[in-house]
């Protein structure tokens, strides 16, 4: 194995360092009140893993584009126009066909086919118009907002009836043996063997390593690029179903700071900004210490702009230290 392939495949130390540390912080901060055995009961596990299902599948979309040297500030958007996109089908489809199985199946698919669409059409600003990253998903992010207050006209969309779909009610629970949490699972893993087993991996990594270079060894960077937001999108467009079930609505107003959010995680968990670094293990222990965080600044009662202060120290220590360690 190529040393560049062992760096990619190797643990970060660094969002393990964080992921310890945090825990240790809140288990004796909540211990000293007495509420250990609350913070490790396996009921507060399943809070942790439901919660943070929604995010770790858009992070999974976030690390491609960062890995690509891109980044995408539309995702918490689109995921709030992907809730009312597939309540709105959910319910044309109910009202015409009579059938809740055609219904759900149909607005699943416009869900995660919407949030594509949005992921394809940050692609080709960035491949084809040549606009920064930054502003062509900013844009988005006010255009997807703007339909999805639009199509909801300005209200929150309930199920026709209030008789809500047991697949939804499913993906709703807050269990480990939720379904949304194995597609997270299924979805980890997918990308994971996409970034280290495949062509399109080594492809995505040396564009986001040296664009120029990249391309003088044959590499299609436009087409990776436009693969690597359409992918995000998808991935977005599942985590609004998702996030569709949890709520059980439509609602215009969902996903707010997503964005910043996921972004955050993703780079606590080694990520680069500037592209060509990052894992799946990586991103996923960032989304877990970021979920550690929130729940351990509820369960301690205390303010919660500690919640604030707690992640902009680990973030700016862990970015620190990935300089330092590389130099």
């Amino acid at each position: 194995m190529s040393d560049a392939a062992s760096k990619r495949l190797a643990l970060p130390a660094g969002p393990w360092a964080g992921f310890v540390g945090v825990f240790l912080l809140f288990a004796v901060l909540i211990g000293s009140q007495g509420g250990l055995k609350t913070f490790l009961s396996v009921g507060n596990l399943e809070v942790l893993l439901h919660e943070g299902t929604i995010p770790a599948v858009v992070a999974l979309g976030m690390l491609l584009v960062l890995i690509s040297g891109g980044i995408d500030l539309s995702v918490g958007a689109v995921v709030a126009l992907v809730t009312v996109v597939t309540m709105r089908v959910y319910t044309a489809v109910l009202a015409s066909s009579g059938s809740g199985v055609e219904a759900s199946l149909t607005a699943v698919a416009a869900g995660i086919l919407s949030g594509g669409l949005c992921g394809l059409a940050n692609g080709l600003l960035v491949t084809r118009l040549d606009l920064p990253p930054f502003v062509a998903t900013l844009g988005m992010f006010g255009v997807a907002r703007g339909v999805a207050v639009w199509l909801a006209e300005r209200t929150t969309l309930a199920f026709p009836g209030g008789v809500t779909p047991e697949w939804v009610v499913s993906l709703g629970k807050t269990s480990a043996l939720n379904p949304g949490l194995w597609s997270l699972l299924v979805l980890a893993v997918g990308v994971a063997v996409l970034l280290h087993l495949t062509v399109f991996g080594r492809h995505l990594y040396a564009v986001g390593s040296n664009e120029a270079t990249a391309r003088l060894c044959g590499v299609d960077v436009r087409r990776t690029k436009l693969a690597v937001y359409v992918l995000s999108g998808l991935l977005t467009g599942w985590a609004g179903v998702l996030m569709f079930a949890h709520s059980n609505s439509g609602n215009p107003t969902l996903g707010e700071q997503l964005e910043l959010d996921v972004i955050t995680a993703v780079v606590i968990g080694g990520a680069s900004l500037a592209g060509g670094r990052g894992t799946v293990v990586g991103a996923m222990l960032g989304v877990t210490i970021l979920g550690l965080i929130k729940n351990g600044v509820s369960l301690f009662n205390v303010p919660v702009e500690m919640q604030y202060i707690l992640i902009g120290v680990l973030l700016l220590a862990n970015v620190a230290l990935g300089r330092w360690r590389g130099r």
